[in-house]
């Protein structure tokens, strides 16, 4: 069971391999596990391939490494959103660039940077992905803690929108059973991805 979430090993390990010269390598490893979902799926939301997904979360990343030694960011220039946005538009513009798909590029960006032409994107599909890689991670947080089965048929019944008489079928387990295991894991799931809000938004 898979649910949708972003922990490319290979990836994680050349990004932190990358900036092994900051002072604190398990807090980098904390952070890309916070926001590389995030850039991940903004860059395929453009239409990029996991692939070329993957280098722009490698190059933003790096990017982050260079401008933001330990970790410290002035709130008073705007939303950590922003800015990692603002990255992330560029590495997407550059791969775009790369692969010599200017008429990609053009159509990609020509109409959000119209209304938001720092940031480039939907603020609806943007907000939708801030909240999908808050979700995944906190699920990923709470996935060590819980029963290995429970936690399949709670992702699989509440994220995957599998329906309740298949995920039944699947654990061997009765509706009331699933109903016990949704309530009981939601209740530990909603103040995790109230903590991973925070510590994205850079709180």
């Amino acid at each position: 069971m898979n649910y949708k979430s972003y922990h490319d090993a290979t990836t994680r390990s050349s990004v932190l391999k990358a900036v092994a010269n900051t002072e604190d390598a398990v807090a980098w490893g904390r952070f890309f596990d916070l926001y590389a979902g995030f850039v991940f799926s903004i860059a395929r939301s453009k239409g990029l391939s996991a692939e070329d997904a993957d280098d722009v979360v490698q190059n933003v990343f790096i990017d982050l490494s260079r401008k933001m030694p330990s970790f410290t960011y002035d709130r008073t220039k705007g939303h950590f959103r922003s800015y990692l946005l603002e990255l992330v538009n560029w590495r997407i513009i550059d791969k775009l660039k790369s692969g010599k798909r200017e008429t990609e590029l053009k159509e990609s960006f020509s109409e959000s940077e119209k209304t938001n032409p720092r940031g480039g994107n939907d603020a609806a599909v943007i907000e939708r992905i801030w909240q999908s890689a808050a979700l995944n991670e906190a699920l990923r947080r709470l996935e060590p803690d819980v029963n290995p089965d429970h936690f399949a048929a709670f992702v699989e019944s509440t994220v995957e929108g599998i329906d309740t008489e298949t995920v039944m079928k699947l654990h061997g387990i009765t509706r009331d059973n699933l109903y016990q295991i949704r309530a009981r894991l939601t209740t530990k799931l909603k103040p995790l991805i109230e903590s991973v809000l925070k510590e994205m938004d850079r709180k």
